[in-house]
């Protein structure tokens, strides 16, 4: 029991003078290392003995601390501002030397920050001098690598190398496909060399002196063609193909239209299409209409009406035949629309009450214009059209054309003509033409 007291008594008492005692680590010794070449500030740096090179070269190659001031605008900050980035782009981080002792050692500052090789990078020690020089050499690499760019040349560098320092292909980078632009003595000429690293070692293709090396990439690699479905479908959204996916195959998938899905009016075609201009309506946008011909004005009217891109395909045949007939294997990019059922007939310009009409199997144009109360007292004569809800082509009314569900009855306005001056025009022509008669025969009389 004593025994337990006096150990107890020792252990508060050596607490209590643990906490009266201000134990401190002695302060770590500093070492000198001189920072010399292509950097931004050369000179001396106080530096510890767990410093590595790199960090030596980082506060070699910083802006000083007044650079980055609010004056940085001034002339003498910007030009400081650009001899960093001169350094940062064009420092030979491959061929950085370290001297010790008598001794250089070649250090390559680049392949330890990509790769963390710690030998590229030893520890300093005290009176180490490092040089750190410009770039002269260089390779570049671009293509399917993760990290392209111009990186410094080393003698003995091969394909390998400089892929370790681009990080690697990525993952739709085409092994079969790297080709390499050497150029010839004239630095001018080039030649173009091929391999196939399916089969080839990199560390076997050494490169030389501002190589070019293109890695291509692979166009099938987890290919993703697809077509996008919307409007009243059962299940609308986006849906990959494969190579013989069809137009039914894709309706069977989105479910097929809904009870208010009208395939009539279906809209089916390509986007990627879409995007490709038409150079002649571009050129057509720009005239004004006097200077058309007749055939350039129908040509851009028409073009103005129809959905760009869209196939020739009836997609409510397509669904009733179950893909027997008009079923067209599908491309990547196509498009989709089925638009919900409009029981109505559109009736619009010259008529008592434009609007919307329901619509009534079997009825001609005639029965929907009196529907719509008839035309008014400024309706043109002949100036009736039916305009398709599926194509957007205008025609002329007549009991052979059916008309469905979403279609368009406009009647046109009647031209506004001013007798008096149509009765001008009229005697102007005349008097021309009479003279010309009268010079005619005068000219034949001599």
């Amino acid at each position: 029991m004593k025994t337990k007291l006096l150990l107890a008594a020792l252990l508060c008492l050596a607490s209590l003078l643990g906490a009266q005692l201000n134990i401190t680590a002695p302060a770590q010794a500093l070492i000198s290392v001189n920072v010399t070449g292509f950097v931004a500030n050369p000179g001396s740096y106080q530096v510890t003995p767990i410093n590595r090179v790199m960090d030596a070269v980082n506060l070699a190659r910083a802006l000083p601390r007044e650079a980055v001031a609010a004056e940085l605008l001034t002339p003498q900050k910007a030009l400081e501002a650009a001899q960093d980035s001169l350094y940062a782009n064009f420092q030979g981080l491959r061929s950085v030397k370290l001297v010790r002792g008598g001794k250089t050692v070649n250090c390559d500052l680049l392949k330890f920050t990509r790769s963390g090789d710690l030998q590229e990078n030893p520890l300093l020690k005290d009176g180490d001098v490092i040089i750190v020089p410009a770039l002269h050499t260089s390779v570049s690499i671009l293509g399917e690598v993760y990290l392209p760019g111009e990186y410094e040349f080393l003698e003995g560098d091969n394909l390998a190398t400089v892929l370790a320092l681009a990080q690697g292909f990525t993952l739709g980078a085409d092994m079969k496909s790297v080709h390499i632009y050497r150029y010839r003595e004239n630095l001018a000429d080039f030649d173009i060399l091929s391999y196939d690293l399916r089969s080839q070692d990199p560390q076997t293709i050494e490169l030389k002196p501002y190589d070019r090396v293109i890695v291509a990439k692979d166009s099938e690699y987890r290919r993703a063609w697809k077509i996008k479905v919307e409007g009243s479908v059962k299940a609308p959204g986006e849906y990959l193909l494969t190579e013989g996916t069809t137009l039914y195959d894709v309706l069977l998938l989105c479910g097929g239209p809904t009870e208010r899905g009208n395939l009539n009016s279906a809209i089916f075609a390509n986007q990627l299409g879409t995007r490709e201009p038409d150079p002649e309506f571009e050129r057509l946008k720009t005239l004004a209409m006097a200077d058309m011909t007749v055939f350039e004005y129908h040509y851009m009217r028409t073009r103005m009406r129809q959905f760009p891109g869209k196939y020739s395909v009836d997609v409510a045949r397509t669904w009733a035949s179950q893909g027997t007939e008009d079923n067209p294997v599908l491309r990547d990019g196509d498009y989709l629309y089925v638009p919900e059922m409009l029981d109505m007939v559109e009736v619009s310009g010259q008529v008592i009450k434009p609007g919307l009409i329901p619509w009534s199997e079997g009825k001609t144009w005639e029965y929907y214009i009196q529907s719509a109360g008839g035309l008014t007292n400024n309706s043109r004569w002949k100036g009736i059209r039916l305009i398709s809800a599926s194509s957007g082509n205008w025609v002329k009314p007549s009991k052979k054309v059916p008309i469905n569900p979403g279609d368009t009855v406009f009647v046109a306005q009647k031209t506004d003509r001013d007798l008096w001056t149509d009765l001008k025009d009229v005697l102007s022509i005349t008097s021309q033409v009479v003279t010309i008669f009268l010079g005619v025969r005068a000219i034949s009389a001599k």
